[in-house]
């Protein structure tokens, strides 16, 4: 069969529901983008999408499905090519002397089956492209006659199990496409700080669900913008309040757990003479005990900043084992706010530091975030003034935030370039990973509302496979079309 209409494709997928349908989904728009229209034609065409149980491969095929639930899967890959957690995305020739190409994509589980979809769609599909004189021409997607479509072959699981997103509640003005996007880079936890609860919590947590990512709860446990003057005599009544706000706020929205900050943003070690470590893991405990007593299944993150208690990390070693600790400012980028290249000594204590706070507690939960990326601004920034609808704003308002946050990313991607900082996240989260531990989560610490930013991708790639070289890992994230270009 001739091979040079482009649109001789069809998707053949197994199950039409869940993380699958959102796999049919996303391969129907992404593919749809190259051959479904014509340029200045008002000519509308669709993607014929079959169940496997009726399919048959007379045009070039995209075959979508958990691999114990499709035959035609099964005819491609072989089950032990698929890694653990992770998924296989094939293009080779049909088998039949046809001309046609067929794309597999297949794991053993509904999520990572759209994980592979992302893999198709964002990084082969580009692929296609044509180059000549170091001028791209034409996708082969969109003009067959190019030539054939390259073969591919992606088997790629997780080096980091948990990938975790920290950020502000209120700058999302599209709670739908901001689950999407981390979705889209293979995030699976999103910690979300909030003064007050959002009346649509329930909403953003049935949705992010859909995608399996898990949302994390933040708010204060006597955190303040001025940590420094914060008055440990206080703490009966930060506690109190703290129980009565889950109680009364997150607790009926069945959530998936809690993160809190209470009093370390400081650079000092000490509040009114007393050791910020050993007061802040006293309450902690203390905070966390009355919780678990009540509600033993609750899950706890306690976001701590390293300055004020790094010199004392014997007390934080007491810290109850079912908390998990997430740590930031732990020294050098990539754990500082600007991504400026450490000297080799900066770097080396960093790495030394996070393995001893890895170490510290045995096998307790951890987390590591990461910076390099945009934050709020701290001059203009004003605090929730109560309850409201998160993710909901007008086009206008979405479009206004994105134009203040381009220069913003623009600065911040040059930024990563001149000094090769994305280097030392990768370095880093490598680091980490080859220590085996899959209790170790990282994530990064952001504003990252309006897109997905270069810094955020590069980030996003590395936690899910460090074992690309880093070079790849860039050019890879740089040429997709879902990539903010700034």
């Amino acid at each position: 069969m001739e091979n040079s209409d482009k649109r001789n494709w069809k998707i053949i997928y197994s199950g039409y529901e869940g993380m699958v349908k959102k796999a049919v989904d996303l391969v129907y728009s992404e593919l749809g983008s190259y051959i479904l229209r014509d340029y200045g034609q008002y000519a509308i065409y669709v993607l014929p999408c079959e169940s496997v149980e009726v399919a048959k491969i007379d045009k070039n095929s995209v075959i979508i499905g958990v691999y114990e639930e499709n035959s035609l899967v099964q005819k491609y890959v072989k089950e032990d090519e698929i890694p653990e957690g992770g998924y296989v995305v094939k293009v080779c020739d049909s088998g039949a002397d046809d001309g046609l190409k067929v794309a597999v994509i297949t794991a053993r589980h509904p999520i990572e089956v759209f994980y592979g979809a992302v893999d198709f769609v964002d990084d082969y599909t580009v692929s296609t492209a044509m180059i000549d004189s170091g001028i791209m021409l034409m996708n082969r997607l969109v003009d067959p006659s190019l030539g054939p479509f390259p073969d591919y072959y992606s088997a790629s699981s997780p080096s980091v199990k948990t990938r975790t997103v920290w950020a502000w509640g209120h700058p999302i003005n599209d709670y739908r496409r901001y689950i999407e996007n981390m979705a889209r880079l293979r995030l699976n936890q999103l910690v979300l700080w909030n003064d007050f609860v959002p009346i649509n919590a329930k909403d953003i947590i049935d949705y992010a669900h859909e995608y399996g990512i898990r949302v994390i709860w933040g708010y204060s446990w006597g955190w303040i913008t001025k940590c420094w003057t914060f008055d440990p005599d206080d703490i009966p009544n930060v506690q109190r309040r703290a129980i009565e706000i889950f109680e009364s706020q997150y607790a009926p929205l069945g959530v998936d757990g809690i993160y809190f900050q209470s009093f370390t943003e400081n650079t000092g070690a000490l509040l009114k003479g007393r050791l910020v470590a050993q007061i802040v893991t006293d309450f902690v405990n203390d905070t966390a005990e009355k919780l678990l007593n009540k509600y033993p299944d609750l899950y706890i993150i306690f976001g701590l900043h390293a300055k004020s208690v790094r010199e004392n990390l014997r007390f934080l070693k007491n810290v109850d084992p079912r908390i998990e600790i997430m740590w930031e400012d732990c020294g050098a980028f990539p754990y500082a706010y600007v991504p400026e290249a450490p000297s080799d000594e900066e770097f080396k204590s960093t790495l030394d530091f996070t393995d001893e706070i890895i170490s510290l507690r045995g096998k307790a939960p951890i987390s590591l975030l990461i910076r390099g990326v945009a934050t709020m601004s701290w001059i203009s920034f004003a605090h929730q003034a109560g309850n409201y609808v998160i993710g909901k704003s007008a086009p206008s308002v979405i479009e206004h935030d994105k134009a203040i946050m381009r220069p913003i990313w623009r600065t911040l991607q040059a930024q990563w370039h001149k000094n090769g900082a994305g280097r030392y996240a990768y370095d880093m989260i490598r680091h980490v990973a080859e220590l085996g531990r899959d209790d170790v989560a990282i994530g990064m610490a952001g504003q990252f509302a309006g897109g997905i930013w270069l810094n955020e991708a590069v980030t996003a790639q590395i936690l899910w496979n460090c074992n690309e070289p880093y070079d790849e890992i860039l050019e890879k994230v740089s040429r997709r079309r879902c990539t903010e270009s700034v």
